[in-house]
């Protein structure tokens, strides 16, 4: 009996602890939706040295050796979760941290924990910048960081970046074209242009950081006052070597392609305002209205004498393609990590290729490869050594239309309406190509545009820039614990040249037809034949920026008592050539920057804050005694949610810091010529000696040396609060800044104009910016649902407080006391009604003299109240620049699907929506919708002036600058990522198929002509029209 019990025994045993040996092992998948993460590190909680990594398929197996039962999921750019062992059985799925509170931020020369950061910093990880097709970077930042202001005022292929600022502008001074507020870019070290950084493949971009206080910037010191962005590119990770391609293609369509009305409406309005006497009688005019002509436009009869030609249905495809293709292969051991990623991306014009079969392309194209290896090697564990190399190739092409079209392009005379739809047809009957001589015999005076398309050439430029980085850091442990050494050196490269074939805009042959012969005769008298073509180009330019860098690092804790430290000393060498550039005579000399920072941080169990900086540093630019500056700042803060008292009565809050920063920083954008402390020589345009008035160029006077001239500073004040509330579920982060910019370069103008010289510039102006930043978000799971919402809003209002202008003989003249980009012109009141109402009102003295207007002109306030409308009735009107912008993006994500979408506003700013105005001494003007709510005699509520000859329409005035005011569905992305069960070739890892949208459509706008509120933002309407795209992709891992 008893050797029958002791067995039974023993085998209940085993089956009771079955259970507990298998809870020593665990076994799972770790996700992101549906996508294998791969090296996601797990670990116990009470035994930290007890952790596996996932495989190429997420998978992991973790034999379980503690008492907690409790594992932790950790991975770079997820969020961490603790879960019991028995629910990590499965399938785990992490979320991206995207911006969390313990997120690392990329500042200045370092890399602090965010909850330790006491300056206004603000971030967007790669991964959201991805869900843009647009080619240019900055155009994918804009709505999604609070304080970055960006325009993106056109669409052609290669140069549609946007513009951007941080906070808004605080500089007037444009002696170095629009870049006073241009922020400074650093991209791994090396600085960056706008034109560079709109060229970065966005598949190499790791993060982005906009630093916007004194705290972050102070550190840059004389190029730190139009704030900072710091780019990361992507780098290596310990793990098997994962290859991921991405391959997207999308159509491009014009966002709002002009709106014109037809021949025979055009012909009818000007033919109105004949019959009622609205036009000059002692100016003749074509006789081409009568009526019975008139029919023949209205039912296209006669297709070659009396033609109807929509120039965008003929010009235009209904779309152009883009296309884009990303090779990347990262993974490494312990000792050496890569990055290694090839690019490449075509973009092609919205025009029809009329010149094939010519042997060239004279479309708008653009081509770009982009190239980055970023490897990390530690031959030690105490020294890391860094190597990056990076580069791209472009090519931008675009049609020489210019110069047929009096210096502007295609577009602009399309927009303008000066391509009229009854001037004379593409193709004359006997299929020569139509024209006209003028307005003055027919309709219609610019080269026909399918002939200048065909046979004008091209111009072409090629962009290379070629970028490495080497640096080492040693751990200096030995010496004291907490201290490295680093050393860094760069070398930025950038070579351009161009080429052209080009044709004289008198040698393209076209036909009119001469009504009296009753043949077609040329355009250009005695030209039979189609004039040669001319090869044009080589060199444009080089530039070359070298950057030594080296520091001492610390980072120790004593304690409770965590204390950073930095010392660094930076030189820049930039040397720039360029045949096309500057006519200054020290265009190609060298240009250098010498700095010294420091930096010390201070934190109290994480809970009381400190940071003191310090940048001392010059450029050459600058004369002696006045090269160099110190821009110290001190950033404070409190996590007062660390407090006891707050964690006890407010136990909702997880996270709540007040912090605040104050500092001085400075800019060296002091314009084209070098070196202002010395007198200005440039290359003369000639001048008339001896007998025979003979012209002789040579070296002339500019403006005159001022030793006295430094850069511009500003003070900058920043108080703000950072939130997380319910378990990190609600974010809040909100700021308010006092920038105050002084000794900004300005040339008097208060100075009697007969000295007879250039004046210098000198550090005279002041003015004031302040605004403020609100950012909430909500991140959240239910079930398998996870979703998020997300809003922002930045204002930024300035006001120049000095300029030292010329005393204005009014208040509302003058510029002091607005803002910059003022706007200026007259006050719009109403129309006038009749005869009488426009002789007793005061008199229009300008280039269109009163007794040249008739009823239904344009009537404009007398402000100064002198009878008569002049300069002096001029007017601040609004800025060209938002000072609102909005951000408003949610998404989810569910079993491998993903979707997100963005919406962009922008607000309190001024456009001028003036194009051609249509008169009846130019009848080539096409008319547009907005003509048809013309003012007539029986009207009262017209929302356009009457069609007479000039109506005071090309005066600058409140009608035409209205508000630019807009919101615009930004971008949307719908995704599915295959789920790895499914994915039966060894070799797949992953696939994700998705679609995504830019510029989808504009939600809220009140202009009442079809122009793209962020491009008419420039004083020229009618450049490549921004673009509309629909994109769809791919992405595998292999």
């Amino acid at each position: 009996m008893k050797k029958f019990i002791y067995p039974v025994l023993c085998i209940c045993l085993l089956m009771l602890a079955m259970p507990a040996l298998a809870q020593n092992s665990v076994s799972g998948v770790v996700t992101e939706g549906a996508q294998p993460l791969i090296g996601v590190s797990i670990f116990e909680k009470d035994l930290p040295s007890n952790g596996v990594a996932t495989d190429e398929k997420g998978r992991f197996t973790l034999n379980l050796k503690g008492k907690s039962h409790i594992l932790i999921f950790s991975y770079v750019g997820y969020l961490k979760r603790e879960i019991p062992a028995a629910q990590a059985k499965g399938t785990v799925v992490l979320s991206p941290d995207v911006k969390g509170m313990e997120d690392v931020v990329v500042i200045g020369y370092a890399t602090p924990k965010k909850p330790t950061v006491t300056g206004a910093v603000s971030s967007i990880s790669g991964a959201q910048i991805r869900q843009s097709p647009s080619a240019s970077l900055q155009n994918a930042l804009a709505g999604r960081l609070p304080g970055l202001f960006t325009q993106q005022r056109g669409g052609q292929p290669g140069k549609d970046g946007a513009v951007f600022s941080i906070r808004g502008n605080s500089s007037y001074n444009t002696s170095d074209g629009n870049s006073a507020n241009n922020p400074l870019i650093i991209v791994d070290d090396i600085e960056f242009s706008y034109e560079q950084v709109a060229q970065l493949d966005p598949n190499e971009i790791e993060s982005i950081s906009i630093l916007k206080d004194a705290s972050t910037t102070a550190v840059y010191g004389i190029r730190g006052a139009n704030g900072v962005m710091v780019i990361s590119t992507r780098r290596g990770k310990s793990g098997k070597p994962m290859l991921t391609v991405r391959n997207e293609t999308g159509a491009l369509t014009p966002t709002r392609p002009p709106k014109m009305n037809d021949g025979y409406t055009t012909l009818s309005l000007l033919r109105e305002y004949e019959t009622l006497g609205l036009r000059d009688p002692a100016v003749k005019y074509p006789q081409f209205f009568a009526n019975d002509n008139l029919e023949y436009y209205k039912d296209n009869s006669d297709p070659y004498l009396h033609p109807y030609v929509n120039w965008w249905d003929v010009l235009m495809k209904d779309y152009s393609l883009q296309n884009r293709t990303n090779f990347d292969i990262s993974g490494g051991s312990d000792q050496i990590k890569y990055f290694i990623s090839l690019g490449y991306l075509t973009q092609g014009g919205i025009f029809k290729n009329f010149s094939k079969g010519e042997g060239y392309n004279s479309n708008h194209f653009y081509n770009r490869y982009n190239f980055r290896s970023n490897i990390d090697i530690d031959p030690t564990k105490d020294l890391h050594i860094r190597v990056d190399l990076s580069g791209r190739f472009g090519t931008t092409n675009e049609p020489n239309d210019k110069a047929f079209n009096g210096g502007g392009t295609t577009f602009q005379y399309m927009w303008n309406g000066e391509l009229s739809s009854f001037g004379y047809p593409v193709y004359n009957e006997n299929g020569t190509f139509g024209s006209s001589l003028g307005a003055a015999n027919s309709t219609g005076t610019k080269m026909n545009p399918v002939a200048v398309l065909k046979y004008s050439g091209y111009k072409r430029s090629y962009e290379n820039n070629f970028n490495v980085v080497a640096s080492a850091v040693q751990k200096l442990d030995k010496v004291t614990k907490g201290l490295s050494a680093n050393l860094l050196v760069s070398l930025a490269s950038d070579y351009s040249f161009e080429k052209s074939l080009t044709r004289a805009n008198n040698e393209i042959l076209t036909y009119y037809y001469d009504a009296v012969a009753e043949a077609y005769k040329p355009t250009v008298n005695n030209l039979y034949r189609m004039g040669r073509l001319s090869a044009g180009g080589g060199y444009r330019g080089s530039a070359r920026k070298l950057n030594l860098q080296g520091s001492l690092n610390y980072a120790r804790s004593f304690g409770d008592h965590n204390i950073t430290a930095l010392a660094l000393f930076n030189q820049i060498t930039n040397t720039t050539n360029s045949w096309n550039g500057s006519d200054a005579v020290d265009a190609g000399i060298p240009n250098n920057f010498r700095g010294f920072t420091g930096r010390i941080g201070y934190n109290y169990k994480l809970k009381y804050l400190l940071d003191v900086n310090a940048g001392y540093n010059g450029s050459d630019r600058f004369a002696g005694g006045k090269k160099y500056g110190l821009f110290p700042a001190i950033g404070v803060g409190w996590n007062i949610s660390e407090e006891p008292f707050f964690k006890e009565n407010i136990p909702f809050i997880d996270a709540f810091k007040i912090r605040g920063s104050y500092g001085l920083v400075g800019s060296d954008k002091v314009g084209a010529y070098k070196y202002l402390y010395e007198q200005i020589y440039k290359d003369g345009k000639g001048y008339n000696f001896g007998e025979n008035s003979t012209n002789a160029s040579g070296i002339v006077e500019g403006d005159l040396g001022n030793d006295e001239v430094t850069w511009e500073k500003e003070r900058k004040t920043d108080i703000g609060v950072d939130i997380k509330l319910l378990n990190g579920k609600i974010g809040i982060v909100a700021d308010y800044f006092d920038n105050y910019r002084y000794d900004i370069l300005s040339t008097r103008g208060t100075v009697p104009l007969p000295i007879g010289i250039g004046l210098p510039p000198m550090n005279l102006g002041r003015v004031s910016n302040k605004g403020y930043e609100v950012e909430i978000e909500y991140n959240n799971r239910s079930h398998k649902v996870q979703y998020f919402m997300r809003g922002q809003v930045s204002f930024a209002k300035n006001k120049i407080l000095y300029m030292d202008e010329a005393n204005a003989k009014y208040p509302w003249m003058a510029q002091t006391g607005k803002s910059i980009g003022q706007q200026f012109g007259y006050k719009y009141i109403g129309m006038f009604e009749d005869i009488e109402d426009l002789y007793k009102s005061p008199k229009l003295v300008t280039s269109i003299p009163q007794q040249n207007l008739f009823p239904g002109a344009l009537k404009f306030a007398d402000l100064n109240g002198d009878g008569i409308i002049d300069e002096n009735d001029k007017m601040g009107m609004g800025v060209n620049l938002p000072r609102y912008i909005t951000g408003f993006s949610f998404g989810f994500s569910y079993k491998g699907f993903d979707f997100s979408t963005l919406f962009q506003g922008s607000f309190d700013y001024v456009i001028n929506i003036q194009r051609g105005s249509l008169a009846y001494s130019r009848p080539e003007r096409q008319s547009t919708p907005f003509n048809l709510g013309r003012w007539t005699p029986w009207s009262t509520d017209a929302s356009y002036p009457s069609i007479g000859d000039g109506q005071g329409s090309p005066q600058t005035s409140t009608y035409w600058f209205r508000r630019g005011d807009y919101v615009r569905w930004k971008n949307v992305e719908f995704g599915y990522a295959v789920p790895a069960s499914l994915l039966k070739h060894k070799l797949i890892k992953s696939i994700r198929i998705y679609g995504n949208g830019y510029n989808m459509a504009l939600v809220y706008n009140k202009l009442p002509v079809a122009i793209d509120p962020e491009s008419a933002v420039t004083s020229s309407i009618g450049e490549y029209p921004q673009q509309r795209i629909y994109n769809l992709g791919i992405q595998v891992g292999l």
